[in-house]
């Protein structure tokens, strides 16, 4: 296998983890409490949930326009490959960004996560650890 075919391999999983964690918004990944119940809703429906405050709120918008962006980009780079350099920057910036965002998200929302959500902040650490180990 040569490098190229490599680094091209490992930019296709980037785009299907960030595509995960976007379809991963359609599922039951919060839940929230009322009383004594709990009711799982679904990554959208956490994004306008006031149960959240305007923190989480902030945090679940940050890493699914985070996740958009990469996937955009990085189906983009699939097309035109020259703009590697130019792009390179802001891709790491968002990687970034997911990455703090996500351990945000535990560490203040852990309680209302359900176990896809926990999933989520995994598929999140493997793209970040994709984008510095392999760092293309």
């Amino acid at each position: 296998m040569t490098i190229q075919s490599y680094k091209m391999k490992i930019r296709y999983l980037q785009v299907i983890v960030q595509f995960l964690i976007v379809i991963s918004f359609f599922f039951n990944t919060f839940n929230y409490h009322v009383g004594t119940l709990v009711i799982p809703i679904t990554g959208f429906e956490a994004l306008v949930k006031n149960e959240y405050f305007i923190v989480g709120n902030i945090f679940i918008w940050t890493i699914l326009i985070g996740s958009f962006y990469h996937a955009v980009v990085q189906v983009f780079l699939f097309i035109k490959p020259k703009l590697q350099d130019k792009l390179d920057d802001s891709v790491t910036a968002i990687v970034t960004i997911q990455l703090f965002f996500g351990l945000f998200i535990v560490t203040f929302l852990g309680r209302y996560l359900e176990i896809l959500g926990i999933i989520v902040i995994a598929l999140i650490v493997f793209g970040a650890y994709l984008r510095y180990k392999y760092k293309n």
